[in-house]
């Protein structure tokens, strides 16, 4: 008899032990997601400072942005011409400035995705960045050719675009 209640006390110690694990489980769990939540609401306010007022603008800007990163990517592609003028053998110059030209090709063909459902001002930048691209072509023209190109109007160009 002395057994069966030894044995019925440890079954009660260990179903005792069993429940103050889990209930201390459920603590430190609950604990957790209290410091989670408010780790991420202060992580959300944190993002959130900027005003309503200011997102739409720089969701307007993004299009400018997008414009002017091109734009310089083309300024690289052309200046990469320039720099490799008589450093370069004819054949690898030649097709220095085939990539470059294709590469404007490729830049004004997709000035022409969606243009007529673009707003106004966005319309009359596209239209300068197309009056750049054309001077960006010249200039790669002008220094296969072997002459030294002018990069004035191109500068220019580029800075209206700003």
């Amino acid at each position: 008899m002395t057994e069966t209640v030894s044995m019925s006390v440890k079954k009660l110690l260990l179903s005792t032990k069993m429940k103050n694990l889990i209930l201390t489980a459920k603590a430190n769990a609950l604990i957790t997601a209290c410091i989670l939540m408010l780790s991420g609401m202060g992580l959300y306010e944190m993002a959130a400072t900027q005003p309503i007022a200011d997102r739409s603008n720089n969701i307007q800007d993004d299009f400018t942005l997008d414009i002017n990163e091109r734009s310089d990517r083309v300024y690289n592609s052309v200046t990469e011409v320039i720099n490799h003028q008589g450093e370069i053998g004819t054949i690898g110059y030649k097709q220095t400035c085939e990539n470059s030209i294709s590469f404007i090709r490729k830049e004004r063909l997709d000035t022409n995705h969606n243009y007529n459902m673009l707003s106004p001002s966005h319309k009359e930048l596209v239209d300068e960045y197309r009056a750049y691209l054309k001077e960006a072509a010249n200039v790669v023209v002008v220094a296969y050719s072997g002459a030294q190109p002018n990069l004035t109007k191109l500068n220019d160009l580029k800075n209206e675009l700003i």
